[in-house]
């Protein structure tokens, strides 16, 4: 006789001891199962992507380049940065000296805007050099030789 007990949530088969399995009960309760697991998995509301799985495990990168003293030096990333920051190693974001405000460090929001001296675009970020002071502000995101930190949020 085929089992009269189920399980309370799949209502699969949950033999008795006096019960004898049927073929059509394995059948049946592995439809059910294929069904209920086949529809989880394939559910794309309450699974992560892969990108939004890099996102959460890897919601940044940090870049460290040499300035190269260009008005301009790009960097592509292989993602849309949400936000970014610039900043020069080992020197405060910003030093007034002699009417001018040195700009070490910079950031911005994509689609929002951002500060004096970069930009960042679909793939990446680009940062500036002044060659001079203008409104009493040079910007000094790529001067030789210095070093300087991205951080670059996905």
């Amino acid at each position: 006789m085929a089992t009269s007990n189920y399980t309370p949530n799949l209502h699969l088969s949950a033999w008795a001891d006096s019960d004898r399995p049927k073929r059509a009960d394995f059948v049946s309760d592995n439809t059910i199962i294929d069904t209920q697991l086949g529809g989880h998995i394939a559910n794309s509301g309450i699974h992560l992507t892969a990108q939004e799985k890099a996102k959460i495990s890897e919601p940044y990168v940090s870049l460290i380049y040499s300035g190269t003293g260009e008005s301009t030096h790009s960097f592509t990333l292989e993602f849309q940065p949400k936000a970014v920051f610039v900043y020069r190693r080992g020197v405060p974001f910003v030093k007034y000296s002699g009417g001018v405000n040195y700009v070490y460090a910079a950031s911005g929001y994509f689609g929002h805007g951002a500060s004096v001296g970069i930009s960042i675009t679909t793939n990446g970020v680009t940062v500036s050099q002044s060659a001079e002071a203008s409104d009493g502000v040079k910007v000094c995101l790529n001067e030789s030789g210095c070093q300087y930190t991205i951080i670059a949020f996905k």
